[in-house]
């Protein structure tokens, strides 16, 4: 059953991008192999066994082909447990609705067709490292994921911003994924094994070698923190705004981001006994969620500002592995992955469609545009609440069980944790702060900036309503399909609703007392809405360092290492002219002596020869 839930979107792509030129044909073919998946995963769910306790992706019952090369066994498997259905089905519900919304929202498009397969590709990628049990077809999803991403983020590659995001997203990322790749194969090397379960259970016996396996998570860590956009690889997901609204959707959502969790949740034995990786890992993310949440409340531009969030939210994903200890850690970091997926698609696709009413995702031009809708105006303030983490809420639930997890017996975990808690609280307010800012754009102005009722498409308003639904009661389909999210006391619960509403009242302030205006509009904006000059910085540091290293090697190349082979040549040219010069100037006289002279010097050597051996 997992190939074949790997196999569909596998087809479906070849299949969209075989017909690619016939847009509304590829369309159509793309959302039947998007819901045929569904379907799949759907029946997969239902059939799924439970992981074994502190294994939920259930590596044992794994299903492959296998083969040994190099002296390394490759059992290159997949496996389905009550976990990694649950979170196929999540990737290929929201694949889905992408797919659907994309056929609406790039209608006029004439390479739509390779930006349903690229789609399809994505999916399949991010579904091979979810129901993966093998390092490498792991490293093969989280490659063929950043291939997507730079397509999608540059589907729009005739103008000169989307060229520039689509390269930026992928030299950030695989520079840092570097330090995966070096990681995984330090693992496999020191287990001899690609197979997940035995590459745990080598690097957790007596034999591991503590200072190598600590060095080899720090270097995936480094690669998750690359592909999650964490600090200090954060800029490339702010520069991906430049895609397709849909892409930003698929990309910020379900896949890409989200697969540093994964896999970071897939390696939990391993991290737990990593404590430089962890200390790494939390170290940044407690910065990043908190930073990220400023710029959002600050950020000119609604789109943006969700970008902010998604960098926010993936440290807050991330706070309970960073923070690990032997409590609820997988279930939780998983739950806010589930959560984040459904209210941020949410809200990507409606800005989406607000952004095409207004022409454009500046929250000046989006003041009262929710109001033109009452679909959009519902879904818009569905996902904003769920992203608030009011209680009960689908945001929330996850949220509390972040807070929970990495609150659990803190005082046996170290600085780290502390500072990773403190962060997971700030961050609480600021996100309820920006969620309220985003709200009263959206909602409020005068009646002359809100126009007439606009026609949404009924597909689109059904997407928006069955995400805004799961965004609101989505928390009922957790259950036992996830790990272990542990309970929320009641005195944290109450802290979490009184750091929701001090956001709120936050947020709503800066609105009514036009403090929020001024900072928008004025410096602290302009250096928010330009990604806080990181983009300079690595101009600076990396892009223009490299450059001019490159030209000085092709100088060294061109003028010092091809002038010795230029020499030889010219020595033989030379030799040559002067041959041919003494050829046309010699008389016939001179060519007889010089032939009589050769065939007397012939003469002596051969008698010479002759009398020697006698």
């Amino acid at each position: 059953m997992a190939w074949a839930l790997l196999a569909v979107p596998c087809l479906t792509a070849a299949l969209t991008l075989g017909i690619a030129r016939r847009g509304s044909l590829a369309a159509f073919v793309a959302v039947l192999g998007g819901t045929a998946t569904l379907v799949l995963s759907v029946v997969a769910l239902a059939g799924a066994p439970a992981g074994a306790r502190g294994a939920p992706f259930a590596e044992g019952l794994g299903t492959g082909p296998g083969a040994t090369l190099g002296g390394i066994d490759l059992p290159l498997t997949l496996a389905l447990s009550t976990t990694s259905a649950f979170l196929a089905l999540v990737v290929v519900l929201v694949t889905v609705l992408v797919q659907t919304y994309s056929a609406w929202y790039l209608a006029d498009d004439d390479r739509r067709g390779v930006f349903h397969a690229t789609i399809a590709l994505f999916a399949a990628a991010m579904l091979l490292v979810v129901l993966s049990t093998d390092l490498i077809l792991t490293v093969v999803g989280w490659e063929v994921m950043g291939w997507c991403s730079y397509l999608l983020i540059g589907h729009w590659s005739r103008r000169e911003a989307p060229r520039r995001a689509g390269h930026a997203a992928f030299i950030v990322t695989r520079i840092a994924d570097i330090g995966l790749l070096l990681g995984v194969a330090v693992l496999i090397a020191g287990a001899g094994t690609t197979g997940r379960a035995e590459v745990i259970a080598h690097w957790t016996s007596a034999v591991a070698e503590p200072a190598t396996r600590s060095t080899a998570l720090v270097l995936i860590v480094i690669g998750v923190l690359g592909k999650s956009a964490q600090l200090p690889f954060h800029h490339w997901l702010l520069e991906a705004m430049e895609g397709p609204t849909p892409a930003s959707a698929l990309i910020h959502a379900a896949t890409m981001v989200a697969a540093g969790t994964v896999v970071l949740t897939q390696l939990l034995p391993l991290l737990l006994r990593a404590d430089p990786a962890r200390a790494l890992l939390g170290l940044s993310v407690a910065a990043t969620m908190v930073l990220a949440a400023l710029c959002a409340l600050v950020e000119p531009d609604l789109k943006r500002l969700l970008a902010w969030s998604t960098i926010s939210q993936i440290g807050v994903m991330l706070a309970p592995l960073a923070a690990a200890g032997a409590g609820p850690t997988a279930g939780a970091a998983l739950g806010h992955l589930y959560g984040h997926a459904i209210f941020k698609a949410l809200l990507f696709l409606t800005v989406g469609w607000l952004a095409v009413t207004r022409g454009s995702t500046a929250a000046s031009a989006l003041v009262g545009s929710g109001r033109s809708h009452p679909v959009a105006l519902v879904a818009w303030g569905a996902g904003l609440v769920s992203l608030a983490g009011l209680p009960l809420v689908l945001g929330g639930l996850t949220k509390e069980h972040v807070i929970a997890a990495v609150g659990d017996d803190i005082g046996a975990r170290g600085p780290v944790a502390h500072l990773v808690l403190g962060s997971l609280l700030v961050t609480a307010v600021l996100t309820a702060a920006y969620a309220t800012r985003a709200l009263l754009v959206v909602v409020l102005g005068g009646d002359h900036r809100v126009r007439s009722r606009a026609v949404m498409p009924v597909a689109v308003s059904g997407i928006l309503v069955v995400l805004a639904v799961a965004s609101i009661i989505g928390g009922l389909a957790l259950g036992g399909r996830l790990p272990d999210a542990g309970h929320v006391p009641l005195g944290l619960f109450a802290l979490v609703l009184a750091l929701v509403l001090v956001g709120v009242a936050i947020g709503y302030a800066l609105h009514h007392t036009r403090i929020q205006g001024r900072l928008v509009e004025g410096r602290v904006g302009r250096a928010v809405g330009a990604g806080l000059g990181i983009g300079a910085v690595q101009q600076a540091v990396v892009v223009r360092p490299f450059i001019a290293l490159a030209r000085l090697v092709a100088f060294l190349d061109r003028e010092v290492v091809d002038t010795y082979v230029r020499a030889a040549a010219w020595g033989v040219l030379g030799i040559g002219d002067a041959g041919t010069v003494a050829h046309r100037r010699s008389r016939p006289a001179s060519g007889l002596a010089l032939l009589g002279g050769g065939l007397l010097a012939v003469g002596l050597v051969t008698a010479v020869v002759l009398l020697g051996a006698t």
